[in-house]
């Protein structure tokens, strides 16, 4: 009898387990999923995005959203990889779901992408998933992390080094990459697939300890849950109120840079005096923001460099400077310290002056510039370009044969509206662009060699769409997604 009452209670636990799982399962799909989306499921075989993919299909009716999976071979594992591909395309055939595999060889990509082999795999995935989005015309594209794998970051970014922004951990909505699982621990996903006896394939290098991710899953993390059982739910919790706070921080500081901010001629200048008044920490921020606003990226600046500036800031002295990373130059004036990167450098970074042929449809990264051109073949008679990294062309006049490539010396075009030749430097030299920013501002040109467009600035007149127009070419400059 207490055997039978026993079964009785773990029978009814389940079926409380699955139905509040459920509800939390819609909850989350329902904040990050619009009726009459297309949403692109990223599967590796694995239970995490299997999971998730039955959760989206299970609502996918009656939330009204169109699903498509999508599978990256990594050419990592053999046969075991093979196997993924082939058991990720069997699962999207049986729920009637469109599914694009492709093959790509990783380590081969190493040498190119001069990154180590884990960040290599990443950075290909994704450019396979933005593709794969532009592809099908989608909306978003859906990640498995778990609660775990944020706990794992968390820890991993500690362990580096790292600022508020580290402890926020991963975020469910980054541009249209959306993660609905952050809230499922593995254990619940897996107790999910089991229930319904769902078969996932297990990743053979995720028990390898090569990797740091691996270690602190493995090691780490059980060793935490000796001095606190629920250090995941703690670090969790961390990470929230750090997301949250990051968010109102980076807000409030983009606010008053603009304030306390002179630009003029590329050279952002501080009051000193109006500097002084603010709080230490928002010191740090500004100075990180105005790196920023020059360079795009906060990869290169430490928190060494940080102090220095703010050393110029608190011993105010005509002349005193220092030299940050990507050529940013800090010099204290009378009464101001301003930011700029000299006149005489070419390019605040390095840029890889390789011709880059430009997909046609498609996406095309240009990762050191932190933009992705998205070509598409349009109807005529559109509204007109919104901003200047949006233009038409006469597609029979480009033809499919476009590339990208930088400013070279002799370089000429007709600029829009113009009938003559123009130099290209002359044109610069006209719109007052800075030497330093000529060398990155990336130029499109036919398979000719004629420009059609200078990115972001003018597009010449020879490609320009008309009232004879049949097919019409529409380029669009949009920031690279991050992951």
């Amino acid at each position: 009898m207490r055997l039978r009452s026993l079964l009785f209670s773990i029978v009814l636990f389940d079926k409380r387990f699955m139905s509040n799982f459920l509800k939390k399962a819609r909850l989350a799909i329902i904040e990050l999923v619009a009726p009459g989306d297309k949403v692109l499921v990223a599967v590796s075989g694995g239970a995490d995005s299997l999971a998730l993919l039955y959760l989206l299909e299970n609502f996918s009716k009656e939330l009204g959203y169109e699903l498509f999976v999508a599978h990256l071979n990594h050419l990592t594992r053999g046969e075991e990889s093979d196997g993924d591909a082939s058991f990720v395309e069997k699962v999207a055939d049986k729920l009637c779901l469109p599914v694009f595999v492709e093959r790509v060889d990783v380590a081969g990509q190493i040498p190119f992408l001069k990154t180590s082999f884990q960040e290599s795999a990443r950075i290909l995935r994704y450019r396979f998933f933005e593709k794969t989005l532009v592809s099908i015309n989608g909306d978003k594209i859906a990640l498995g992390h778990t609660a775990d794998d944020c706990v794992e970051t968390v820890l991993m970014n500690l362990l580096r080094g790292t600022g508020l922004k580290g402890l926020a951990g991963i975020p469910e909505v980054r541009g249209q990459i959306i993660r609905p699982l952050l809230r499922f621990t593995r254990f619940e996903l897996e107790k999910f697939l089991n229930e319904r006896d769902l078969v996932y394939r297990i990743d053979s290098s995720n028990s390898e300890k090569k990797y740091l991710r691996n270690k602190i899953r493995h090691e780490v993390i059980p060793f935490l849950k000796t001095f606190n059982k629920d250090i995941s739910g703690n670090l969790l919790g961390l990470a929230e109120i750090a997301r949250s706070e990051e968010q109102w921080m980076s807000e409030k500081t983009r606010e008053l840079c603009s304030k306390l901010v002179t630009a003029e001629n590329g050279v952002l200048s501080f009051e000193v005096t109006e500097f002084g008044k603010q709080h230490p920490a928002m010191k740090r921020r500004l100075i990180r923001e105005a790196f920023y606003r020059l360079t795009g990226s906060l990869r290169e600046i430490t928190v060494l460099h940080v102090r220095q500036v703010l050393d110029i800031f608190a011993r105010a002295r005509v002349g005193r400077e220092v030299k940050l990373p990507c050529n940013v130059q800090v010099i204290c004036g009378y009464g101001t310290v301003s930011f700029s990167v000299p006149e005489g450098d070419d390019r605040p970074f390095e840029v890889d002056r390789k011709v880059i042929s430009l997909e046609v449809p498609g996406l095309t990264r240009l990762d050191q510039l932190g933009i992705q051109l998205d070509a598409k073949l349009v109807k005529p008679n559109l509204p007109p370009p919104r901003d200047k990294k949006q233009a038409y062309f006469d597609f029979d006049k480009t033809g499919e044969d476009i590339r990208v490539r930088f400013f070279q010396p002799g370089d000429r075009f007709i600029p829009s509206g113009m009938q003559g030749h123009k130099k290209v430097k002359s044109y610069f030299i006209d719109q007052k662009i800075p030497r330093k920013k000529r060398l990155s501002i990336p130029i499109l040109t036919n398979g000719a060699g004629d420009i059609i467009w200078i990115y972001g600035e003018r597009t010449s007149n020879q490609f320009g769409v008309s009232e004879t127009t049949k097919k019409v070419l529409f380029i669009e400059g949009k920031k690279a997604l991050k992951c």
